[in-house]
């Protein structure tokens, strides 16, 4: 079946904000049996928002607007809806008391213009929103749905899972979508294109290769009449496709390198900390970004300058001999971070983020170390140099990796 995502927003258009709410839909939908065909973007006008979703009704048996639902004048979803499918709103007393309870939860008064997040019309329902003050709507007229969700991507996946995909998994019925994705990192695109063309070009299921901040992505996309079909078209390709890479492939779908280590970290009672120059910090970042870190996340240092490298143990002499941006630093780093810190494990990473040189060095070098009381390693890579944050992205993912590979060595 066939579907329209609209997101509504001003600062969208502008490109003030990232519209991450639509990609989250679109890679949802089709395990539904549902084909995103369109996106569009609308500003907060009500009459060009009016003018798509008409549009998207007319053609689509689903819509999903995105945004609109907040109590000021320019959020307009609920009146686009209600003008789309002739209807009047009117303002529905449960609601209005859920409402005002949750306010009051809040230790506050409701104030008047939120009496428009308890508007409906004859054919919608009121979508509980968990997280928010606006309820998502879902509107169903002549076989046709329009789902109404909040734009604050925090609320949105809440209600999407615990709301709409099971209205959908009732209603829905035909071919669903599923897909796999496995994440290889150390290797260029044309490359992992070039390792891959046996499986490549075939309709169903179709594999397709996406260059990503943590590495090149092979996502198996198949079609069946139910997701037992689907599954088992992708599972001779992956396991034909983990035969090409081994080793190469770190991951899979929604898997992170730092849920990776962190589980093993947690797992044996280890310990770890960081020492970071090119990257700025963004390992220790990505550390801390996994619920639970603190069991086994000591803390990172950023040494920027070779003054603060050395200040936290790194030998000047070292420096002088190698030059800050090498193996031998970086290892360095490593040690110094771990004993300083008391870990189990130091990373430390030293490079050229870019755009220009440095030390002789070209944009794009970076040096990975790991140090552990049995063991030091380090590595030389050559990221893509034509943006920094994709060089740091790259580093992080690579360092994670590395220690990984260490613990199970020291297992």
């Amino acid at each position: 079946m066939d579907a329209e995502i609209i997101a509504s927003g001003t600062e969208l258009l502008m490109g003030e904000t990232q519209d991450t709410n639509s990609s989250y839909l679109a890679s949802k939908l089709p395990a539904l049996g549902i084909e995103v065909r369109l996106v569009t973007l609308v500003g907060d006008e009500q009459e060009r928002y009016t003018e798509a979703l008409k549009r998207s009704w007319l053609r689509n048996p689903f819509t999903f607007t995105i945004g609109g639902l907040g109590p000021t004048v320019d959020d307009v979803s609920r009146e686009a809806i209600a003008k789309v499918l002739g209807e009047e709103v009117y303002v529905d007393a449960q609601q209005l008391e859920v409402l005002k309870a949750l306010f009051k939860s809040r230790g506050t008064v409701m104030p008047p213009r939120n009496i428009k997040q308890a508007w409906l019309i004859p054919s919608a329902v009121a979508v509980p929103n968990r997280m928010g003050t606006a309820p998502g709507w879902w509107a169903e007229k002549n076989g046709n749905v329009i789902v109404a969700l909040p734009g604050p991507p925090r609320e949105l996946q809440d209600m999407w899972e615990r709301e709409i995909v099971p209205r959908l998994q009732q209603r829905v019925r035909g071919s669903v979508v599923l897909t796999r994705t496995l994440k290889t990192i150390g290797i260029g695109e044309a490359t992992v294109d070039e390792m891959a063309a046996p499986v490549l070009g075939v309709e169903n299921p179709y594999v397709g290769t996406y260059a990503k901040p943590d590495g090149i992505h092979l996502r198996i996309i198949a079609r069946g009449a139910t997701q037992e079909e689907a599954r088992s078209l992708i599972q001779p390709v992956e396991v034909q496709l983990r035969r090409i890479f081994q080793d190469s492939i770190w991951g899979s779908d929604e898997e992170t390198a730092q849920q990776i280590v962190g589980a093993i970290l947690r797992r044996r009672g280890l310990t770890l900390s960081t020492m970071e120059s090119c990257t700025g910090g963004m390992l220790a970042d990505t550390i801390t970004e996994v619920p639970g870190s603190s069991h086994y996340f000591k803390g990172g240092i950023v040494a920027y300058t070779n003054e603060l490298k050395i200040a936290f143990g790194v030998p000047s002499e070292l420096i002088e001999r190698h030059g800050a941006v090498s193996a031998q630093v970086a290892e360095a780093m490593a040690e110094a971070v771990r004993l300083r810190l008391g870990a189990h494990f130091g990373v430390g990473i030293t490079g050229v983020a870019g755009p220009e040189e440095l030390e002789g060095k070209p944009p794009g070098t970076v040096y990975i170390g790991i140090a552990h009381p049995k063991d030091r390693l380090s590595d030389y890579h050559r990221f893509p140099a034509n943006n920094r944050t994709l060089v740091k992205r790259r580093a992080v993912t690579t360092a994670m990796l590395m220690l990984t590979g260490m613990l199970d060595k020291l297992r």
